[in-house]
């Protein structure tokens, strides 16, 4: 008796366990069109508009103080592209889907890398703060072939990838 009844009991939670799990799956499901083209941009949509609590259509630094999840809190100068103190529901898309980060330039890239503040970076203090823009361009970068990255070179390559980055866009 007492093994029929451990029987129907063990039956009883698997079967509540594996229902559960399905609809997990089939409620992440029913979200919308997750993954697909327009998931980042219905994902962004309903973030924005939790956090825009004033309805100004912006999401300011105490706004973003309050989210959640994610860590726009934290990268609320790197997602605000423009600038302008507030992150607008283009800026939270692109941000979401990888794209349109602040451009950092040479001299902060340098003074974050630069661990013994000599004003040239090698490839072991690159590695440590790993910076792969350097790392996958180091030779390219290090014009003069001496093993380290200084200031002005960073800068050229920089505009150089700049110049590139442009006519691309202009093609397409």
């Amino acid at each position: 008796m007492k093994n029929y009844n451990l029987k129907i009991t063990l039956t009883i939670l698997f079967t509540l366990f594996y229902v559960s799990i399905y609809a997990q799956r089939r409620g992440g499901q029913r979200g919308g069109n997750r993954g697909g083209q327009n998931g980042g941009q219905q994902d962004a949509a309903q973030i924005f508009k939790k956090l825009d609590t004033n309805n100004d259509a912006k999401i300011d630094v105490d706004e973003a103080s309050k989210a959640k999840r994610g860590n726009i809190s934290q990268n609320f100068d790197n997602i605000d592209t423009n600038d302008d103190k507030f992150i607008d529901l283009a800026e939270l898309e692109a941000s979401l889907n990888g794209r349109a980060r602040k451009k950092e330039s040479a001299e902060n890239i340098m003074k974050a890398a630069d661990d013994n503040k000599d004003g040239k970076l090698n490839k072991l203090e690159i590695a440590a703060k790993e910076q792969l823009f350097l790392t996958n361009n180091f030779d390219a970068i290090d014009t003069n072939r001496d093993n380290e990255i200084d200031l002005e070179e960073l800068k050229a390559y920089m505009a150089k990838s700049d110049t590139k980055k442009t006519k691309k866009r202009k093609k397409n």
